[in-house]
């Protein structure tokens, strides 16, 4: 029997939104058991990331969805939207690849995002088409297939009806997540000690990594926050670049470059905008150089301050402008451009959305973890209630960071004041000091004490003389750092701020500590009572202050900062942060503006901060040294290093909510021994095999003790990540309990080889358990000088578990082929309580390892987002969709299962039902009939799935599902069906009578398909009729002609053959007639070539093969002279020349052959010859005889006698010479002599 088990390689993302089908409530329903061969159901993971990716690639049927905020506004209001589109993005193409184990190539990324660019001209020119008046945003194809955009609200419903768009949410605006409440005079901050120290790198052992030469190098890290100053020493030589994503407009006095992201600055501020909104934030920017100095600060200063991964490639994206705040679209375009541009890591201290995971930023933070890019997020500053963090932060995939204290110095001074007969001597804690300076030597010595009116606003100091003076301010109205600041600049020394009645705490101090910075003075925090005292007491005259007794105290840290926000998150009781790390009054760079400042100074520009959005940089930092100690890492990797590792704090004080996993501790972070993934959300190969996990985490989730006892089980897989092995053990610590409610451990000890998976049981008894009702706790798993721990939570006031019962489908072969036979089956299932993310899936039994996703799930018949408690129905009607992206279709013929899936309070549920076998083929048969038996086989589907079956024991009779008879033919009459047994092959043997004359054999399905084949009928016997011709093949010359002979012989089963002459009878084709033609059987050759000839005759044919061949040629030669006739005289040569002619097909070709041929002089007295040269010897005729190979020409001679003739010669000299001249009729004299003279010649001739 085969083990069946089926494993996914798949990832926790998102949730999604998706129905595909009705399910209607059925009124009752009856159990049905379960099958044995499928033991394992999905887990919260598989749901998780199928759910992801159907709400990424939009597979509803319902069409577009418009989200909640927008569905109720209408008119001409502009309304900003993201719209998402339905071809993937290439972030969650290179997911889906590496899911099933693929690379995902330059060139495939290339591909996608072609694709995705042609669905995005497309929508927009369709868009263009219905009269949508669209400013157009930013645009997405990596993380995101979509843009942005600015519509009418009235064009709203346009968008949703055309084709592609899957999502249209609002584009909103979040905001850097720094804490201002230390800073506020009016919000209540009840914790009182913070942090004061210069930088958090000693605290967290930094140092100890940068002596191993880890200091970030080669690692890119970007901040997506308001810009840097990139004149701040503390970036040199290591900021490579930033965008600019924040869209020019009349909000700015100038436009930026699209590489420009600098800090928004006080010379863009126009004329009119107010220098601080309503919030209290300034219009120009200062947060995101913070950021950047606390993970990258080189230390380029005389305090000590510096970033924690000093030597990474750094980079900003300014996505938040003036005032702080930016829209979803341009973060979402930033974290694509991260992508593209191969960032490492991703910094964002920023939020604002509401707690959901399924908005384009959460979106867009998956997709770069599963694309390799580290998204480190803060959760916000809304604590210290529980459920209080917000997007992005809620996405599944991204880091999300709690914010912690750092061991902290408090100082304190007697205080002592006279004025008139009013006296208070008392020791006051200093809310904020100066940095860099000693408080004592600052105010050594007696002051004036002043008394400003109203809270200390600006014009509240208009004709009051502070100068050198100590003021005396009341808490209210503006920020503490607000009066420090007017204070300073009208000259004071130092401040007190008492309370008042509105403050925390009052009437006492406020408790509030704002740490030291450049800017402040020695402020004092003084009662309410106290202040209002010596108000009146300084209203009556002037007073004397004094400080002494200067003294501090210190803290270890490790107090989680009540603003931070927390977890759970829903439905899941998932812990949030997933890790934490100093966030409060952190020491880092602030922008000077020098472009705006030429003179500006840079030597103090340093601040402190507080919030998440100073913890998640130090993330960010120590994320740039695990990577860098270990390259081979993935995102996953790292996010479970720092959880594992996390320093666990005061459990007492801070549950799991509050710090997640812990604060961090870099040094054990980049260098593990061991990790340890909650399998929840393992990602498993086909083969069953762990290759990765992305949780450190155990979730139980809610879990009601109202109706029954519990116990649920998780899996923690623990892997050696060094090799060294070794013996462990695992203890579970719990922190909260309710009831009997306990966690144990299967293997409280083991010896690690390699992986170990470790069984963690929740279990607890029935019981009335109230809201808040859980059980908190970790486990710590510990070998020599190694401990990580995993934190886990359960609701125990929550939902009872939920299960699906009763799951059954009224037929289980069906045909979707419309005949009306078995087109339908109607599933039905009852739920005892609610789930969220649920489908009904088909598993393909004959494939367990394929499908779009590698684990048999070949697609759905239905999707959704919630059922509720109750009985359903779904009609199976043959329409399916399937995983991916092609539309809905027919269920292909198959052997499945039908499986429901759902994501219940109390975690996952899953049942199924099957064998199911869709099949629309018919059985096909063969067979023959011998010595009186039939025999044959059966080929069907049926009989494939059973052997597929039988290896799970869940074989079924093959004549259950295929219908055996046969039909006989006796003597002329059809006899009725006779059924019969077929063997479990599908072979089948039967006897049949001699009298029987056909045999047919009728099988049919329990699909309802039928076959038919007729195996055996008698045959009369039909003589063999043949065709012949001769000759079988011609080879003719053009012209030439042949006569066929065609003949027909018919062969009797018994007797002699016949055969008959059929030439004038048949008909003939010729395959091309230019190489021949044939009438009546005569052939007649046309041209060069090849042919066939095919005789026809009856049902017969045959052929002759035609070769035709071009008449012969042949060249035509003669010997040609250049004359007639040679005449010469005695004694004188005359060349002839003798040309061969050659002529074919009329080209002549001419070739000098007159010393090639040979020659014969019919009289040798008269004339010889040689090469053409004829030289006379005697008067007469003859005639020379040429021949040059096989040709020859004859040419006539004539010499003559030499003739008489006179001539005169002429000589010319200095004397007188004589002549003679001979000549043939004429006479040429040549004289010589010597001198003037005459000559004279005689000639003969």
């Amino acid at each position: 029997m085969k083990n069946f088990k089926f494993m996914k390689f798949l990832s926790s993302i998102l949730v999604f939104v998706m129905v595909l089908s009705l399910l209607v409530p059925l009124s009752s329903a009856s159990a049905e058991e379960s099958k044995p061969f499928k033991q394992d159901s999905q887990s919260e993971s598989i749901i998780q990331l199928k759910a992801a990716i159907a709400e990424q690639l939009s597979l509803s049927k319902d069409g577009p969805t418009l989200h909640e905020s927008l569905q109720n506004v209408s008119g001409n209001q502009q309304v900003a939207v993201i719209v998402h589109l339905s071809e993937k993005p290439v972030a969650l193409e290179q997911g889906i690849s590496e899911i099933k184990g693929q690379k995902f190539s330059n060139a495939q990324a290339k591909v996608v995002r072609s694709n995705v660019k042609v669905q995005q001209a497309q929508v927009k020119k369709e868009l263009a088409t219905k009269k949508v008046q669209m400013t157009q945003g930013y645009t997405f194809d990596t993380v995101l297939n979509g843009f942005a955009a600015t519509v009418k609200a009235n064009d709203l419903p346009k968008l949703l009806t055309v084709e592609g768009i899957t999502l249209i949410e609002p584009d909103v605006i979040v905001h850097a997540s720094e804490d201002d409440s230390t800073k506020s005079s009016e919000l209540i901050k009840e914790d009182q000690l913070e942090a004061q120290m210069n930088t958090s790198n000693s605290f967290l052992g930094i140092e100890e990594l940068w002596k191993e030469g880890l200091e970030g190098q080669g690692i890119k890290v970007a901040v997506l926050d308001t810009g840097i100053d990139t004149d701040h020493p503390e970036f040199a030589g290591i900021y490579k670049g930033g965008k600019n994503f924040i869209p020019n407009s009349s909000t700015y006095t100038k436009p930026r470059a699209d590489n420009d992201a600098s800090e928004t600055s006080p010379s863009e501020r126009p004329a009119g905008t107010p220098e601080f909104n309503e919030k209290g934030s300034a219009f120009y920017t200062s947060h995101g150089t913070h950021v950047a100095g606390t993970i990258a600060a080189i230390g380029a200063n005389e305090y000590g301050i510096k970033g924690i991964a000093p030597k990474v490639d750094l980079y900003a994206y300014r996505v938040l402008g003036a005032y702080g705040s930016g829209a979803t679209s341009g973060i979402v375009k930033a974290i694509e451009t991260a992508v593209i541009e191969k960032m490492d890591i991703i910094n964002l201290s920023l939020g604002g959305g509401a707690n959901t995971e399924t908005d384009a930023g959460s979106f867009a933070i998956n997709n770069a973890m599963i694309a390799g890019t580290i998204g480190v997020v803060a959760t916000g500053n809304s604590g210290p209630n529980r459920g209080t963090m917000g997007t992005p932060a809620t996405a599944r995939l991204g880091i999300a960071v709690g914010n912690t204290t750092n061991p902290e110095i408090m100082y304190n001074g007697e205080v002592k004041v006279t004025i008139g007969n009013y006296n208070l001597t008392k020791q006051l804690p200093l809310m904020g000091t100066t940095f860099g300076k000693n408080v004592a030597t600052q105010l050594q010595g007696e002051f004036d004490v002043v008394a400003v009116p109203g809270n200390g606003e600006v014009k509240d100091f208009e004709g009051i003389d502070v100068d050198g003076k100590v003021a005396l301010i009341s808490r209210g109205s503006i920020a503490f750092v607000d009066k420090i600041a007017n204070a300073k600049a009208n000259g004071a020394v130092a401040t007190i701020i008492h309370n008042f009645a509105g403050g925390s705490n009052a009437p006492d101090i406020s408790g509030t500590l704002l740490g030291d910075a450049f800017e402040y003075l020695p402020t004092f925090d003084m009662s309410q009572t106290d202040g209002n005292a010596m108000r009146a007491a300084l209203a009556g005259g002037t007073g004397k202050i004094s400080f002494s007794k200067f003294a501090s105290t210190k803290t270890l840290g490790d107090d989680v900062n009540s603003s931070s926000s927390r977890g759970p998150s829903t439905p899941n009781f998932d812990i949030k942060p997933d890790v934490s790390a100093p966030g409060t009054n952190i020491m880092s760079t602030i922008p000077m503006y020098k472009k705006d400042f030429p003179d500006a100074d840079y030597a103090e520009a340093y601040g402190r901060k507080t919030g998440t959005s100073m913890a998640t940089p130090h993330i960010a930092g120590i994320v740039a040294l695990v990577k860098q100690a270990n390259p081979n890492w993935n995102a996953f990797d790292v996010k479970v290093a720092l959880s594992n590792t996390a320093q666990v704090l005061d459990k007492t004080t801070y549950d799991v909510f509050s710090q997640g996993a812990g604060r961090v501790n870099p040094y054990a972070a980049a260098h593990p021994e061991i990790l340890a993934y909650a399998l929840d959300t393992a990602i498993l190969d086909g083969t069953g095999a762990i290759t990765e996990n992305l949780k450190g985490t155990v979730t139980f989730g809610p879990q009601s003790l109202k109706d029954q006892d519990i116990s649920v089980t998780k899996q923690v897989l623990v892997k050696d990540m060094k090799g060294n092995g070794g013996n462990y053990s695992v203890s579970v610590d719990v922190t909260k309990t309710f009831g009997d409610a306990t966690v144990t451990v299967d293997q409280p000890t083991f010896n690690l080889n390699g992986e170990q998976v470790l069984n963690i049981t929740l279990t607890a008894s029935q019981a009335t358990a109230p809201n808040g009702s859980e059980i908190l706790g970790y486990i710590y798993i510990n070998g020599g000088d190694t401990e990580i721990s995993l934190p886990f939570a359960a609701d125990l006031g929550g939902e009872a578990v939920t299960e699906i019962k009763d799951y059954k489908i009224t037929e289980t072969d069906l045909s979707f082929n419309g005949d009306g036979v078995k087109d339908s089956a109607v599933l039905s299932f009852t739920l005892t309580g609610d789930v969220t993310t649920n489908y009904i899936e088909l598993w393909d039994i004959m494939n367990p390892e394929g499908g779009e996703y590698g684990d048999g799930y070949i697609g759905y018949l239905h999707a959704g987002t919630a059922l509720g408690k109750g009985s359903y129905t779904l009609n199976i009607g043959g329409q399916y969709k399937p995983w991916g992206t092609e539309p809905a279709t027919t269920i292909p013929d198959g052997l499945y299962t039908i499986d429901f899936t759902g994501l219940a309070a109390s975690g996952a549920i899953s049942d199924y039902v099957g064998p199911i076998i869709v099949k629309t083929t018919k059985p096909e048969i063969s067979g023959s009939v011998a010595d009186g038996v039939a025999t044959g086989q059966v080929t069907d589907k049926y009989i494939d799935y059973n052997e597929e079956l039988a290896l799970y024991d869940l074989h079924y009779n093959l004549n259950d599902k295929l219908k055996a008879s046969y039909i006989s033919t006796v003597n002329g009459q059809v006899k009725a069906p006779v059924a019969f047994e077929l063997n479990q092959d599908g072979s089948f043997t039967f006897p049949v009578t001699a009298e029987t004359n056909a045999v047919s054999v009728v099988i049919t399905d329990a699909a309802g398909n039928v076959g038919e084949a007729k195996i055996y009928e008698k045959e009369i016997v039909e003589p063999v009729v043949t065709l012949s011709v001769n000759p079988t093949e011609l080879d003719l010359t053009a012209g030439e002609t042949a006569q066929l002979k065609v003949t027909e012989t018919s062969t009797p089963a018994e007797g002699d053959a016949t055969e008959e002459d059929v030439t004038s009878k048949a008909t003939y084709a010729v395959g091309d007639e230019n190489v021949a033609t044939v009438v009546n059987g005569l052939v007649t050759a046309v041209g060069e070539g090849t042919t066939t000839i095919t005789s026809s005759y009856g049902k017969n044919t045959v052929s002759v093969n035609v070769t035709v061949k071009a008449p012969v040629v042949e060249p035509k030669v003669t010997l040609e002279i250049d004359q007639a006739q040679v005449e010469t005289r005695i004694g004188k040569e005359v060349t002839v020349k003798i040309t061969e002619v050659t002529t074919v097909n009329g080209q002549t070709t001419e070739k000098d052959v007159t010393k090639l041929a040979t020659y014969e002089v019919a009289n040798t007295k008269i004339a010889t010859v040689n090469a053409g040269v004829v030289k006379g010897k005697g008067q007469g005729t003859t005639t020379i005889t040429v021949t040059y190979g096989n040709h020859t020409l004859t040419f006539d001679v004539l010499v003559e006698k030499p003739g008489n003739g006179s001539g005169n010669g002429n000589g010319n000299g200095n004397g007188n010479g004589n002549g003679n001249g001979n000549g043939n009729g004429n006479g040429n004299g040549n004289g010589n002599g010597n001198g003037n003279g005459n000559g004279n010649g005689n000639g003969n001739g």
